[in-house]
């Protein structure tokens, strides 16, 4: 009998746990148009690429079908998300799924999510802390935002030929003296971590910069060159709406090397490099070394200061 009781005691434990984890997680729109819940089993987000499927209700409860949803990843501490869009699809019985979630680093996401039917249109926002196992979707998550380290330093650049996105031949001692204020990052075009970061605080540098973007030179280097060459650095570029003034540079392993370690950038794993700018202005003798991931306002604000000078 005891051991009867206390194996049907384990097996109600278990099932609470399992009722648990498969309570939906739900949120109302901001404005109470609609009420959005993530179907069990699905309100994980790993680091990686994602799938997840929602159930839209209108405010008395019932399912929504026809809806147009918008889903956008968010990196609240960077405040800039990635250009990888996600693709949603209408199952009907008010379910739509979600697909190429993408989210690029660990820590801290939201899903955006717009909805509209009709003239109404809201939006919800879940929370998710993202790790390699996997997190789950959260209401109150507020990680600390990133700090970075900021050291000035004297480089000499290698006068070396490279190749660009367009497969034409670059001297990199020219570009870098042309007389534009110029900032480097090491990225490569099959990076699902910190590289779509990266690129896209460049984006939003040249959205903040406007007319102007032009007039400053931002320079990628590929720290996987023997794979990186000027068609895929040129479709990596167009995910990121790069322009005239952004330019993804490759070359023989033997002439990024040296530019790497001219620049104390040498990169013993691509698959475990950190986040790293390198900024100089024109006729200064100084580099400033960043070490850590920008939000949109820091890199603007690193740049102002180097024009300054």
């Amino acid at each position: 009998m005891k051991s009867f009781i206390a194996g049907l005691c384990m097996l109600l434990v278990c099932s609470a746990a399992f009722a648990a984890e498969r309570t939906p997680v739900a949120k109302p729109t901001g404005k109470g148009v609609f009420t959005l819940e993530i179907v069990p089993g699905g309100s994980e987000l790993k680091n990686g690429t994602n799938t997840i499927e929602f159930v839209l209700r209108d405010k008395s409860g019932k399912v929504v079908d026809g809806a147009e949803l918008t889903v956008t990843p968010w990196l609240p501490a960077m405040g800039q998300g990635v250009w990888d869009k996600p693709v949603v699809t209408k199952r009907g019985g008010g379910k739509y799924e979600v697909r190429n979630i993408v989210t690029t680093i660990h820590g801290r996401w939201e899903l955006k999510i717009d909805v509209s039917k009709g003239a109404l249109k809201d939006q919800a926002v879940f929370a998710f802390d993202v790790s390699g196992k996997g997190t789950t979707a959260s209401q109150d998550i507020d990680l600390p935002r990133g700090k970075y380290a900021r050291t000035v330093q004297h480089y000499n650049i290698p006068n070396v030929t490279l190749l660009n996105q367009d497969g034409k031949k670059v001297n990199l001692r020219e570009m870098v003296d042309s007389g534009k204020p110029v900032i480097f990052d090491f990225i490569y075009t099959t990076c699902t971590t910190i590289c779509p970061v990266l690129s896209a605080s460049f984006t939003n540098l040249r959205k903040q910069l406007g007319e102007d973007a032009d007039k400053v030179q931002l320079i990628s280097l590929s720290i996987d060159p023997e794979h990186d060459r000027p068609e895929q650095m040129k479709k990596y570029l167009s995910r990121y709406r790069a322009g005239k003034g952004w330019d993804f540079l490759t070359g023989s392993r033997e002439n990024i090397d040296r530019v790497l370690r001219a620049l104390d950038a040498t990169v013993i794993d691509k698959m475990a490099h950190e986040p790293l700018y390198i900024m100089h202005a024109p006729q200064s003798d100084e580099w400033i070394r960043i070490k850590g991931l920008l939000n949109k306002n820091d890199l603007l604000r690193e740049l102002r200061r180097i024009e300054q000078k």
